[in-house]
């Protein structure tokens, strides 16, 4: 959904011009129609020669009681090429004359209330000749004046498509021109090199004439107005989830459901040719499982995103700028530091693809709050591309350097082994907060295998006072192969955490995304869920999972 006025102000001007283009191209045709070339006197029904170069239509209407003369008939002879018309009026005795017809191919039509209209397509008019056209007309019936109407309505909409189409509009502009001067020692300034005149370069403005068709100013006024709106996209998602215990002690939950519907509200806008703006607003509203069951990993990623139950809360606002050809970017604001790091292709988004945390992002990136910060991507158009980027990471701390979180990131693209394209990525981040760990890192890999199968992995790692604690996951998906639709795609992951703790969790997930439209999805997900805290007894369990999301 696109703001603008400038759209409705394109189309009215428009209107207005092909209207008016329309009645001069009616006029200019009636014109010709009704006055014969210099030195003929046309009387109603004669017929007149033809001129040289053009052709001339003439003939006779009648009405179906024994062929009783049809007066003040409208009989139309349509260019087919370039949609002129012609127009004339039958006299008292039903004849009509067309004069002056340019060489080519007419559809002739007559119309007369109360009578069916009569057609005679594809009428070839050759240079100095003379075609007869009589039409017996059909009586008519309700709706005989409603059809004529309508076809005279189809028909002068294509004229004013073509005329828009054709038209061609002539309108000043001022340009700066580069001009190479001979100056002499007295300043008088020549075209040509002179003797003792020096070359000098200067710049003349000039007023010059650029031909367009409506068409073109048009589709660069629509361009201008897009440029100039604010962009509005809602993604909104429902998802459900059951739960049975498959182990552990029975004061755990069993045979529960689960539903937890968000609703992001997304705003851009383009504030100069390489600057954007972009804010998301988020609500959320219901239970996830990760309420009651306490895993290591949230089981349904969009808990991170929920704060308050039933409130707007602003994820994101920033402005992002580009420079030297594209290659550097700079994005500033309030915003998730972990969203331009460690992506992956094929497990990276919790709306489309695994709805487990464990799967979408590196549990040792350990950024939980969004906050004020800054990312800079540098691109230099090769294999390789950099990113850092530094955030606040406590929403409490009293300013910036007591919570600075910082990442930093290397990004290669290669084909190994005749293989399609693989992106690996490397890592490392810093926390001064107080937290208990201040540094991490970890690797980031998706390698499509064939152009349907993707293999993905992650592995992080991070330093406590005494020890560390780690994370792997790998999985395979599908996209457009292997499925019951085309746009359909699927996938199956694992994940695990081993903390110094002595905590550890296994997750495994497969799902299934139905493509049902370009904006709505709907996917179904299985998960199992085995955790083993150091101090109490194991216990797992199976969350079957449907996701309905609508982006528009």
């Amino acid at each position: 959904m696109v703001w603008t006025r400038v759209s409705d102000g394109v189309r009215c001007a428009v209107g207005v011009i092909a209207i008016l283009g329309a009645a001069a191209s009616i006029a200019s045709a009636q014109g010709a129609a009704q006055n014969p070339p210099a030195g003929q006197n046309q009387m109603p029904g004669m017929r007149m020669p033809a001129t040289p170069d053009l052709g001339l239509v003439s003939g006779r209407v009648t009405k179906p009681a024994g062929g009783v003369p049809a007066p003040n008939a409208t009989v139309t002879a349509t260019n087919t090429t370039n949609g002129i018309q012609y127009s004339a009026t039958t006299d008292d005795d039903g004849r009509y004359t067309l004069p002056s017809l340019a060489a080519g191919t007419y559809d002739i039509g007559v119309q007369l209330g109360g009578y069916q209209p009569f057609r005679r397509p594809g009428l070839n008019v050759t240079a100095n000749s003379t075609a007869e056209i009589n039409a017996a007309l059909e009586a008519g019936d309700a709706n005989t004046e409603r059809l004529a109407l309508l076809d005279r309505i189809e028909q002068l909409e294509k004229r004013l498509n073509d005329l828009e189409s054709s038209a061609v509009l002539s309108e000043p502009e001022t340009r700066v021109r580069r001009v190479e001067v001979y100056v002499d020692p007295s300043g008088a300034q020549f075209d040509q090199p002179t003797p003792g005149a020096k070359p000098e370069v200067t710049y003349q403005r000039e007023r010059v004439y650029r031909r367009q068709t409506i068409n073109e100013k048009i589709e660069e006024a629509l361009a201008s107005a897009k440029d100039q709106a604010v962009g509005v996209g809602v993604d909104a998602t429902t998802v459900a989830q059951g739960a049975g215990r498959t182990r552990g002690e029975k004061f755990r939950p069993n045979k529960k459901a689960y539903a937890l519907a968000s609703a992001d509200l997304f705003f851009t806008a383009k504030l100069a040719q390489y600057t954007s703006f972009f804010a998301d607003v988020v609500a959320l509203s219901g239970g996830p499982p990760d309420r009651e069951i306490p895993s290591l990993t949230l089981l349904n990623g969009y808990t991170a995103r929920l704060v308050n139950q039933n409130e707007l809360n602003l994820r994101e606002a920033w402005l992002r700028t580009e420079f030297f050809g594209q290659r550097l970017a700079f994005t500033a604001g309030r915003l998730d530091l972990t969203n331009y790091f460690d992506r992956n292709t094929a497990a990276n988004d919790e709306t489309t693809q695994f709805l487990s945390d464990a799967l979408v992002n590196n549990q040792m990136l350990g950024l939980a709050f969004n906050g004020t910060g800054f990312v800079a991507d540098y691109d230099p158009k090769n294999a390789f591309s950099f990113r850092f980027g530094v955030q606040q990471s406590n929403p409490d701390a009293l300013s910036l350097s007591d919570s600075i979180y910082s990442l930093g990131e290397v990004g290669y693209t290669m084909t190994p082994f005749s293989l399609p394209e693989g992106h690996y990525r490397l890592w490392a981040r810093a926390n001064n907060g107080d937290v208990d760990s201040k540094r991490a890192f970890g690797v980031s890999i998706d390698q499509k295998v064939t152009p349907i199968v993707t293999l993905f992995g992650r592995y992080g790692t991070q330093n406590l006072p005494d020890d560390r604690d780690h994370y792997v996951s790998a999985g395979v998906s599908f996209a457009t192969g292997w499925v019951f639709n085309p746009l359909d795609s699927w996938g199956i992951g694992y994940a695990q955490m081993n903390l110094a703790s002595g905590d550890k969790e296994h997750l495994t997930e497969g799902y299934y995304n139905f493509r049902m439209t370009e904006r709505l999805r709907l996917s179904f997900t299985l998960q199992h869920v085995l955790d083993s805290p150091s101090a109490e007894s194991k216990f797992g369990y199976l969350l079957p999972g449907v996701r309905l999301q609508a982006a528009f």
